[in-house]
C-alpha cells in the first residue's frame, strides 16, 4: 500500500479541494520545505510558516507564495522545545482559528548525538527532538477536534546525508521512535477524523527486504505526498511511515 500511495502522489499533483485550506508548516529553511510550501501556495491555501531564519532563497520563496497563496503569515519564533512549540502553535492558530493541514519539518542534527554512548541516552535525546513536533501536533489536533475539522498532520524527519555507520544507526533509531509516535498519535485522534503520518529516511542498516524502488526520492516527491495525504484521496490513511531517500529530506 505504501508503494502505491507514493506512486499515485507522484503522478496526480492537483487537488482543487485544498483551495482555501488552512496550512501550518514549521521548520522551513532555504534547504528544506521550499517545494512543499510552493505546492500548497499554488493550491491557493491560507498559510502560516515558521521560518527560523531569512535568506535570499527564503525571500524569493515568500515573494512567489505571496502571489499564489490566498493568505500568508510568516513567523520566526523558535520551536526547538516543547514549550516553545506549544506557544507558537497557539499563537499561529489565531490567524485562522485553527488549521486543516500541518506539516512539521523536524531537523535531526547528528553531530549532537555522536558524543552519546548509551542507547538510553540516544533514545532520550531523540525523544526530546521529536517533542516539539508532538506538541505542535497535539495543539493543532485539539483545535481540529473542537471545530470538527478532519485534518492532516505530516511529520517529516530531515537529516543530512551521511555514510557513517554510527549515523545510520541513529537514523534507524530515530525512524523507529517517530514511527511509534505516529502510530500512538494516530490512534489517539482517530475518532476525530484526524490523519497523522510521517516520512523518514531509510537507514542503510534497514533489512534489504524492507527497501523498495518506489520511495520519496526528492523534495518535490515529498511535497506531492504531503498534498496527497491532505487531500480527499488521502482520507483513511493514518499512522503510516513513508520511506525516503536521504537526499529527499536533507537539511
Amino acid at each position: 500500500m505504501l508503494m502505491s500511495v507514493a506512486e499515485i502522489a507522484r503522478n496526480v499533483g492537483v487537488y482543487p479541494e485544498l483551495a482555501g485550506a488552512r496550512v501550518l508548516v514549521t521548520g522551513v529553511l532555504s534547504t528544506r520545505g521550499i517545494d512543499l510550501v510552493r505546492a500548497f501556495g499554488e493550491h491557493g491555501c491560507r498559510m502560516v510558516l515558521q521560518v527560523p531564519e531569512i535568506t535570499a532563497e527564503i525571500d524569493a520563496l515568500l515573494s512567489h507564495v505571496a502571489e499564489t497563496a490566498l493568505e500568508i503569515h510568516v513567523h520566526h519564533d523558535p520551536v526547538d522545545t516543547a514549550e516553545e512549540a506549544v506557544r507558537f502553535t497557539q499563537a499561529a492558530s489565531r490567524h485562522f482559528g485553527g488549521f486543516d493541514i500541518v506539516v512539521n519539518l523536524i531537523a535531526l542534527d547528528l553531530s549532537d548525538l555522536r558524543g552519546l554512548t548509551g542507547l538510553d541516552e540516544i533514545e532520550d535525546m531523540l525523544a526530546e527532538r521529536l517533542q516539539s513536533a508532538a506538541r505542535t501536533t497535539g495543539v493543532a489536533a485539539n483545535r481540529m477536534g473542537l471545530t470538527w475539522t478532519h485534518g492532516s498532520v505530516l511529520n517529516m524527519l530531515c537529516v543530512p546525508e551521511t555514510t557513517r555507520a554510527s549515523d545510520q544507526a541513529i537514523i534507524a533509531i530515530a525512524r523507529t521512535t517517530l514511527a511509534t509516535l505516529t502510530r500512538v498519535e494516530a490512534a489517539r485522534y482517530q475518532a476525530q477524523g484526524l490523519r497523522i503520518n510521517a516520512v523518514a529516511p531509510m537507514s542503510a542498516l534497514m533489512p534489504a527486504a524492507l527497501a523498495n524502488d518506489d520511495v520519496v526520492r526528492s523534495e518535490p516527491d515529498a511535497a506531492a505526498l504531503a498534498l496527497y495525504l491532505a487531500s480527499a484521496d488521502g482520507e483513511g490513511l493514518s499512522g503510516l511511515m513513508f520511506d525516503a531517500q536521504e537526499s529527499a529530506t536533507i537539511y
